[in-house]
């Protein structure tokens, strides 16, 4: 088998969480409280999607994840997972409606790429192109989602991809409807899977692509808006993403509950 037609990038653990979301996804897609996650077993409304089985995935896979939910419900994850013992995770949740990601990544887009960079043409993203950003997301400390997610063949979905002068891939980010029609997200897309080639940071490349991928879910996927998340002590991603024209909901948390104590991508 080729490289690029493995669907599945990473160490074992790594690739058997994208495996068992992929097979997940046509039950996920219409069950209440649950997100169409390409990584980790995740809900929105972890009441309706059930605590035993939240509890059974943590048990089995060492992590599963609770997105866009309050204070209240943090503190019955921690008592429903308590005797698992997890890590907790938190970033904070950055949401922003169609209009306003339009307004403000609009400008950002208009300023242009620097100088080599160009965007690689979604319908030229192919098994290889996708192998090659799973490898640089691996790279910069991402963990990928399988090729099938990426390329849209499991939910809505796109890729986004810059490219140097040279080929190689210079920035990655990704924009995918995850929240069915049971959410208080429903019709808004996560962004994410934002890297960066190091050698070309300092430019604003991370909020150019960013911005990209925010627009890729409204004006491509029909999004209603855009979420993202940054964590509290992460100032340059939290004004990158104020900059796309999402605001902080103080209200509302993203937290990973994980066996181990590095931090994960959310």
């Amino acid at each position: 088998m080729k490289p690029e037609d493995d669907p599945f990038f990473g160490d074992e653990t790594t690739r058997a969480l994208q495996a068992a979301r992929d097979a997940d996804v046509a039950t996920m897609r219409d069950m209440p409280g649950a997100v169409v996650h390409a990584r980790v077993l995740t809900a929105d409304d972890p009441e309706a999607f059930g605590w035993d089985r939240l509890r059974e995935g943590l048990a089995r896979e060492g992590v599963v994840s609770v997105r866009g939910v309050t204070g209240e419900v943090i503190l019955t994850a921690e008592h429903e997972f308590a005797s698992l013992s997890p890590k907790p995770h938190f970033w904070d949740l950055f949401l922003g409606d169609a209009d306003d990601v339009r307004a403000a990544c609009g400008k950002i887009v208009a300023q242009g790429l620097p100088e080599g960079v160009t965007r690689q043409p979604s319908d030229e993203i192919d098994a290889k192109a996708l192998h090659e950003m799973q490898a640089f997301l691996v790279e910069h400390g991402i963990s990928p989602f399988s090729k099938r997610a990426l390329a849209g063949e499991l939910f809505p979905a796109r890729a986004v991809i810059l490219r140097n002068g040279d080929g190689s891939i210079a920035a990655t980010a990704f924009a995918g409807l995850t929240h069915n029609h049971h959410s208080w997200l429903s019709g808004v897309a996560w962004v994410g899977l934002a890297a960066v080639d190091p050698a070309l940071r300092g430019l604003g490349l991370g909020k150019t692509v960013d911005a990209i991928a925010n627009l890729v879910a409204v004006d491509e996927l029909g999004a209603s808006g855009t979420t993202e998340f940054a964590a509290a002590d992460n100032a340059p991603s939290r004004a990158m993403l104020r900059a796309c024209g999402l605001r902080h909901v103080p209200e509302r948390m993203v937290v990973m509950f994980s066996a181990s104590a590095q931090r994960l991508t959310a």
